[in-house]
């Protein structure tokens, strides 16, 4: 057997055995790929009061009381806006959020609530394979090994699609799109053209991917960065928000505006109550360039600035893995990179379906082959025997 039959092989059954994996981060990821435009279309006609872009007419501490005394559960955090058409956003225990305008200190609703929670279960399934952030290891576990095999199918299936002869009639033909084609050959077709065309963005999907899922990858990737191992932190940690006298946190949100003037976005996650500072997530812009985010940590006491972290004061691995989570959902290049990164998710349905498909199809044919071949052997046999009447002439002379 030669090598490029063996990697046929290896190509064949590794798609087998993680096809429903591949198609099942592909789904829920196409799903993902608009989630904040859709979010804020849904939104559209919810608009606070005008006031003076980055300004918020009553304190910090009157919206969230407002927000928790009409949902009547704890907050969790806060997010401010100086788009004066965007209301602030407290999020709530079990995901929950309100909109609030910043001006008036106003409820306004639940916005497209619905919807987020849609969202995040997916984003859940997506990540976990669990809802509200469960514990599944198992699964998750199997889903992670799944993209190391779509990573290796990748990989293996560009050296299968390299043809054998360099003829620009084999080029065309496994990379442009056949329509009078049908049946097998039209399957081979699309599989051909999806893993060629979207090859770069599925590997970089894929890789990325393997980076957030496994402790060895990221560490390989801060080695090539030349950065130190970070240590080991909690994977996900959901802060209560359970601090009772609220206005302590009013000189904090006006600290954290005045660290950075050109703020977009600012998000403060509430503290508990034995807690001693407060976290800020400040964003310059949409929320896909970390270069544009920074983290500050500000004293709840004495409202001092405790850290203050922008991109640029990060390590190189740092920078990298920050990068990795945004190259992985493609908002580090906008509309247009969730656009490609949608339908690289797309195609990896099409390679799917169209793998399983052809495996099926070689799995029929075979079976046609050996029956064939069975019923042959067995004519072949019955031939050669002698029939009774021809024996019974020879025992009669």
């Amino acid at each position: 057997m030669g090598v490029r039959r063996l990697l046929f092989w290896a190509h064949l059954i590794v798609g087998l055995v993680v096809g429903f994996g591949v198609a099942y981060m592909a789904a829920t990821g196409s799903i993902l790929a608009f989630q904040p435009q859709i979010i804020r279309f849904a939104e559209r006609n919810i608009t606070p009061s005008l006031l003076v872009p980055g300004e918020i007419c009553v304190a910090p501490s009157t919206l969230l009381t407002a927000a928790q005394a009409q949902s009547r559960r704890t907050a969790t955090s806060i997010q401010f806006f100086s788009d004066p058409r965007l209301p602030a956003q407290v999020t709530l225990q079990n995901n929950a959020t309100l909109l609030v305008d910043a001006c008036t200190g106003k409820v306004l609703g639940e916005g497209a609530s619905r919807l987020r929670i849609f969202f995040n279960s997916v984003r859940d399934l997506h990540r976990w394979v669990a809802l509200s952030r469960g514990q599944n290891e198992g699964l998750r576990a199997v889903k992670d090994a799944a993209n190391l095999g779509f990573f290796f199918l990748l990989l293996s299936g560009l050296v299968l699609w390299v043809p054998r002869q360099w003829r620009a009639a084999n080029l065309k033909s496994a990379m442009t799109f056949r329509k009078k084609m049908k049946g097998r050959a039209r399957e081979w077709n699309l599989h051909n053209i999806a893993g060629f065309w979207l090859a770069l963005p599925l590997l970089v999907i894929s890789s990325t991917g393997s980076v957030m899922a496994y402790g060895w990858a990221n560490d390989l990737m801060y080695r090539a960065a030349g950065t130190p191992l970070p240590p080991r932190a909690p994977e996900r940690q959901v802060i209560k928000g359970s601090l009772r006298d609220l206005t302590l946190l009013d000189p904090l949100v006006a600290r954290a505006k005045q660290q950075d003037p050109h703020w977009y976005s600012l998000l403060m996650r509430l503290p508990g109550e034995k807690d001693k500072s407060v976290t800020f997530s400040v964003d310059e812009g949409l929320g896909g360039r970390p270069e544009q985010r920074a983290q500050l940590v500000i004293g709840l006491k004495d409202a001092k600035v405790m850290r203050w972290e922008p991109f640029s004061n990060q390590s190189r691995g740092r920078q990298w893995r920050l990068y990795t989570r945004y190259l992985h959902t493609g908002e580090m290049y906008g509309v247009v990179g969730e656009l490609v990164a949608m339908i690289a998710a797309l195609a990896g349905l099409v390679l799917v379906w169209t793998g399983f498909s052809l495996a099926t199809r070689r799995l029929i044919a075979w079976r046609r082959r050996t029956a064939k071949s069975a019923r042959t052997v067995s004519q072949e046999l019955v031939s050669s025997v002698p029939s009774m009447s021809s024996l019974s002439r020879v025992d009669t002379k």
